[in-house]
């Protein structure tokens, strides 16, 4: 793994990074989860699908740690509680490492996003995933 941060050139010239390619065209590279794949098919949700769903007193966009946490502390209250978010976890998922989350000594990007994914389960959260916010606008509703 070459941290590219670090390495700039080195982690522009890998050449062993998995491509997909569609008709011809460069579709993908690196690793792509389902969502991904079915986001850049034109697959994902649009905003017809939320329109019978009853409004929540707290709906966090983002599927981060702090959505995570923001989630589980306003589910706890009693507050309903939805998250629309591309996948949880975030950014977090691609992460090789972690060494730097307090009382964890080490753990790895995806087992972090996974046992996020479980605490949230535990609550009564609505987690609408594979979902990417492209606007948010405030109404006079509401």
């Amino acid at each position: 793994m070459i941290d590219g941060a670090v390495f700039r050139e080195e982690s522009e010239n890998i050449m062993a990074v998995p491509a997909v390619f569609l008709n011809g065209e460069e579709f993908g590279n690196g690793r792509m989860t389902i969502q991904d794949i079915l986001s850049k098919l034109g697959s994902t949700a649009d905003a017809s699908e939320f329109e019978n769903k009853e409004p929540y007193d707290v709906l966090i966009v983002g599927g981060g740690p702090a959505s995570g946490s923001a989630a589980i502390y306003t589910a706890r209250k009693g507050l309903r509680t939805g998250i629309v978010a591309d996948r949880i976890g975030g950014q977090v998922n691609d992460t090789a490492g972690i060494e730097n989350f307090i009382t964890v000594k080490e753990t790895t990007g995806s087992e972090f996003s996974s046992n996020l994914a479980a605490h949230i389960d535990q609550y009564d959260i609505d987690a609408m995933t594979g979902i990417r916010a492209t606007d948010i606008e405030k109404t006079d509703e509401a």
